[in-house]
């Protein structure tokens, strides 16, 4: 094997690994730090080291680059963290979350039909609807599996997670912003106002508190050095040297990745139902892709 093609499959073995850990760091610190105090710690760890980064740049931007910013930091981080940590925290296994959240990529072709340069008829929404049941599944069987006492509501908090995911995509799908700051300008701003986001959020819930847990402390690196820098780095890396859709199809191999770590971590059970549940939506993926080749998730 070539040395550039071993190293090619390390990278994408890094990417989906980077980008499962958040799901699982979620789990390892919200136990013992709470939901959105672990959050406000790691954005304003990440916002402290992409500060490091900045230059005069972000004395040049607008306010309607930061409105921009601003709504799609909502959707795409404060909303989807927030829903995804809170129903991880109330006992939703990780991997679970992860296949209810992997919905987005069908969301997003579903809803984007309606764009002249993306129309291709209804088999998008055939895949969402297939994806729909093969989540459906899941669910099912976790929640008859003596699931009962996560409560519904957490089931469907990945989804609302799903969906913020999906309207971030498909704002800056529309928008006429011009990414003239590179990655890290955005990355900053969009991160410093989900910390002050989540600064309300610990304010108001009476929850923030300065962490003193192993695991809270071990989760806040983690989710700020690998779930954040390392999974941005390597899909940066990834994208100079593969196409788009093929590194969204590395994305479609998070969920049963983080179903294999969680178990392997955490003892998390994984039910025969949830297989089967997993196929379900692959088939739905499987069908968009195949009438629908551009099909690729946010990034």
């Amino acid at each position: 094997m070539k040395r550039s093609t071993l190293g090619l499959l390390l990278l994408q073995a890094v990417f989906v690994l980077s980008w499962s850990s958040g799901f699982i760091g979620a789990k390892l610190g919200t136990q013992g730090g709470g939901a959105f105090n672990l959050l406000f710690w790691r954005f304003l760890l990440v916002s402290l080291c992409l500060a490091l980064f900045l230059n005069r740049r972000l004395l040049e931007v607008t306010w309607q680059q930061l409105r921009h910013h601003a709504v799609v930091g909502f959707l795409s981080q404060f909303l989807y963290l927030s829903c995804l940590y809170v129903a991880i925290q109330n006992g939703l296994p990780p991997g679970i979350a992860a296949i209810i959240a992997a919905l987005q990529p069908l969301m997003t072709a579903a809803l984007s039909t309606g764009m002249a340069s993306e129309r291709s008829g209804g088999w998008q929404w055939v895949g969402l609807v297939i994806g729909f049941v093969g989540v459906s599944i899941v669910i099912a069987g976790q929640y008859g599996g003596g699931g009962q006492d996560v409560g519904l509501v957490m089931y469907l908090l990945p989804l609302v997670s799903a969906l913020g995911l999906t309207l971030a995509t498909l704002y800056e799908r529309r928008s006429v912003q011009t990414q003239d700051g590179g990655l890290v300008l955005p990355l900053f701003i969009q991160s410093l106002l989900t910390l002050i986001g989540f600064t309300a959020a610990v304010i108001y819930t009476d929850t923030l508190s300065i962490p003193h847990d192993t695991n809270v402390l071990i989760s806040i690196v983690w989710l700020t050095l690998f779930s954040t820098f390392i999974a941005y780095l390597s899909l940066w890396m990834l994208l100079r040297m593969m196409t788009a859709t093929h590194v969204a199809t590395l994305v479609y191999l998070e969920p049963p990745v983080t179903l294999v770590w969680a178990a392997l971590m955490f003892g998390d059970v994984i039910h025969a139902s949830t297989y089967a549940g997993i196929a379900v939506v692959v088939a739905g993926l499987v069908l968009v892709r195949l009438k629908r080749p551009t099909v690729a998730c946010t990034s």
